[in-house]
């Protein structure tokens, strides 16, 4: 190396953006279903919407499992239980309105056939990686938590990766809108979100949040609506309030 070598900030690249590596999106429902029959029908039904190559059925889970790309890895995979449906998307290549609209269009077919009346609870899962300019864990240890690397001697190992986590359940809030008085709103979803060095590559930071929403309510078209909407709304907080947590200097004066 050079005396006029440029060194690494140890900071997301400028250009970086969040390179989605998974997306989730579940429900549990009432009343709970029987899977005895009818498994190649509904994979007949939803073939336009997902076109499994693998159908896997018993009495206790159906799943369908679509590639998706070029990718090693990239699929879109349907798993039902008798009380619960959920899509899992590997390494996605297609953008995420599209996946949506995908999940979407199989939720009304699965209400067409199933006719589910509640739903108890939903989930939406976002993994994502951010290419940092040198190393994830000079990124985290220094930047973000202004850890003192000396105290890993203390383990008496190398250290391979480093990450953190953080929990925020469901919360209220008072909301001043003009010329209205102030009123209480709900945020009715927790998120537990994840930023780690990646374990095979660690020039990159591994993302990942996990939301749930525990509010129950009628299984309709607002209500498939809504679940799907939340994609997105967890990929924006992943991708852009999680990322500027991140990049914000901590208060102890870290580089």
């Amino acid at each position: 190396m050079t005396e006029n070598a440029r060194q690494p900030t140890n900071r997301p690249a400028a250009d970086s953006e969040l390179v989605p590596r998974g997306y989730a999106l579940g429900a549990a429902f009432f009343p709970q279903i029987s899977l005895s029959k009818g498994g190649y029908n509904f994979a007949s039904a939803i073939s336009e919407y997902l076109e499994a190559r693998t159908v896997t059925l018993d009495l206790n889970s159906w799943v369908f499992a679509q590639p998706l790309g070029a990718a090693a890895g990239g699929a879109l995979q349907l798993t039902i239980t008798p009380g619960t449906i959920q899509f899992e998307v590997s390494f996605p290549t297609h953008r995420i309105d599209w996946i949506a609209n995908r999940c979407q269009m199989v939720l009304q077919v699965f209400t067409e056939i199933f006719k589910p009346k509640l739903v108890l609870s939903s989930l939406v899962k976002v993994l994502g990686t951010m290419q940092i300019d040198g190393d994830a864990r000079e990124f985290l240890v220094k930047h973000v938590t202004s850890f003192d690397p000396a105290r890993f001697s203390m383990l008496k190992r190398p250290i391979h990766a480093f990450g953190i986590r953080v929990f925020c359940p469901p919360y209220q809030h008072q909301v001043v809108k003009k010329g209205r008085k102030p009123s209480k709103e709900i945020v009715p979803w927790s998120v537990d979100v994840k930023a780690e060095s990646l374990i095979d590559d660690p020039t990159k930071l591994y993302l990942e949040a996990d939301a749930q929403w525990s509010n129950p309510g009628s299984w309709g078209e607002p209500k498939i609506l809504e679940m799907v909407s939340h994609l997105q709304l967890v990929a924006d907080y992943l991708g852009k309030d999680v990322m500027e947590f991140l990049q914000k200097p901590s208060a102890g004066g870290a580089p």
